[in-house]
């Protein structure tokens, strides 16, 4: 059986950059990281996994993984990247809300570069990684990196942050779910905090996402499920009762319904390699 699956912290900086690997220090295979990353890989070829979900290594791909997400790259060698870390004091020092929502939790698909703006990301890249390996100003790092999370924004073809970016009532939606999705599971206190009925909030997320509020509470469950089953520290009927289940047997049933397994067969067999369904 696998065991708990080691955190990546940051040393005692903010911000690192790096255009040599996706990892500092050692290499895990698997991971759960503490920190926030860009990852911007250079080259073809393998497959990395986001909170369970595969992903082709695809050269000029960007991915944006948040803290305490789980990042696996099952090689023994890692693929070359452009890489860079920051802290979740960096992160909140970001204005712009709608840019901090790119890490949320709800699409980890990756953002493909176009090919006029390759040099021109290149060069902001180095920008970022000068200032990171001298002065590490975090005023214009600050700067630097909202500027490349805009244009990674403006290449995204993601329907989430394209909605997110339009409504200021969906970007408030995103962030009251990722908060109290353990606690608050009627679709009606979402919609009463954004001002809309839930099934005006409904119809805007069908249109737009092909989902409901309910399939995105679902979707967050479904991960911090399998986060806390590979995580190892708690019994399954713990789990359940933490996630807000009256009963093990409902969250096995919620478990398998999505997954196509049981619980303890996810457990045992480490979780790696295994995507998430999404809830609709």
């Amino acid at each position: 059986m696998q065991k708990d699956f080691p955190v990546h912290q940051l040393p005692l900086v903010d911000f690192l950059a790096s255009d040599q690997s996706p990892a500092f220090g050692p290499h895990v295979p698997s991971h759960r990281i503490n920190f926030y990353a860009i990852v911007w890989f250079l080259k073809d070829g393998g497959k990395h996994y986001i909170d369970f979900e595969e992903h082709a290594v695809r050269k000029n791909s960007v991915y944006l993984i948040g803290k305490n997400q789980i990042h696996s790259i099952p090689a023994t060698r890692l693929p070359h990247a452009r890489t860079i870390v920051f802290s979740t004091t960096f992160f909140d020092h970001i204005e712009e809300p709608y840019l901090r929502q790119l890490f949320f939790p709800f699409h980890s698909r990756g953002t493909d570069i176009p090919a006029d703006m390759l040099l021109p990301m290149k060069h902001l890249f180095e920008l970022i990684m000068l200032e990171s390996n001298t002065t590490a100003d975090r005023s214009l790092l600050l700067k630097y990196t909202t500027i490349l999370l805009t244009y990674l924004l403006r290449f995204s073809k993601s329907d989430f942050s394209a909605l997110a970016t339009e409504d200021n009532r969906m970007l408030r939606l995103f962030q009251l779910l990722e908060a109290n999705y353990q606690e608050h599971r009627p679709a009606s206190f979402y919609a009463r905090q954004i001002g809309l009925t839930p099934k005006r909030v409904n119809e805007i997320l069908r249109q737009k996402m092909g989902t409901t509020i309910n399939g995105l509470l679902n979707r967050l469950l479904l991960l911090e499920a399998k986060r806390e089953l590979s995580h190892q520290q708690y019994a399954i009927k713990e789990i359940a009762y933490k996630l807000g289940f009256s009963d093990q047997s409902y969250f096995a049933r919620f478990f398998k319904k999505h997954t196509g397994m049981a619980p303890e067969r996810f457990r045992d067999q480490g979780g790696s390699g295994f995507g998430i369904r999404a809830p609709q």
